[in-house]
């Protein structure tokens, strides 16, 4: 029989961002997500990895690298090149971090 995972109390009401820096995973959490939503913007498109690979003027392996999702090394310029491809802006900013462990919201958005 499978026991059941019990909660963290020091984690309950905490915002799921806060979580993610206390485990030390924020940046590569937001790195794959930023990852798929590229990917989801392909797909969108009705773009294949071969078109890709014409518009951006790299090689297949370049391609498959920037589309990982495991792998979450990916620079800006690549980024700019691949939001350019897709008909779309790189909007790129920096906020303050939060310290308060209650926000009022906890939306976070993603936009290539």
């Amino acid at each position: 029989m499978k026991r059941a995972k019990t909660i963290n109390p020091e984690f309950v009401g905490q915002d799921f961002d806060e979580f993610l820096r206390q485990d030390g995973i924020a940046a590569e959490v937001e790195a794959r997500a930023i990852k798929k939503v590229l990917v989801a913007l392909l797909e969108k498109a009705g773009m294949t990895q071969l078109e890709l690979v014409a518009r951006l003027q790299t090689s297949r392996t370049q391609v498959r690298r920037l589309l990982d999702p495991g792998n979450t090394s990916i620079t800006l310029s690549a980024l700019q090149r691949a939001a350019d491809v897709t008909g779309h802006r790189l909007v790129i900013g920096f906020e303050p971090a939060r310290r308060n462990r209650r926000r009022a919201s906890t939306r976070r958005e993603i936009r290539l």
